[in-house]
């Protein structure tokens, strides 16, 4: 994965974090991401399944909002639901 794509796939998981989907996320010294789930588990990823869970994750993060289930906490956003 390019250099931009690492930042991308970082901002996708602080975005999830700070939306409370997540509870933490870390790279992993030799490659790799590590996930840590609200029930306190430590998943460990390649890239490319971190890309594909990160990707996966916010499309449900959107439909939610986007039906209006959640509201995001995104600083900003002043959409009235």
């Amino acid at each position: 994965m390019s250099a931009a794509g690492r930042r991308y796939l970082g901002a996708m998981l602080d975005v999830l974090v700070y939306e409370n989907v997540l509870v933490a996320w870390r790279r992993m010294p030799l490659g790799g991401y590590v996930i840590v789930s609200h029930e306190g588990e430590e998943i460990r990823l390649t890239t490319r399944q971190a890309d594909m869970w990160a990707r996966g994750a916010f499309a449900v993060y959107l439909a939610l909002v986007d039906q209006q289930r959640i509201t995001p906490r995104i600083p900003g956003d002043t959409a009235q639901h």
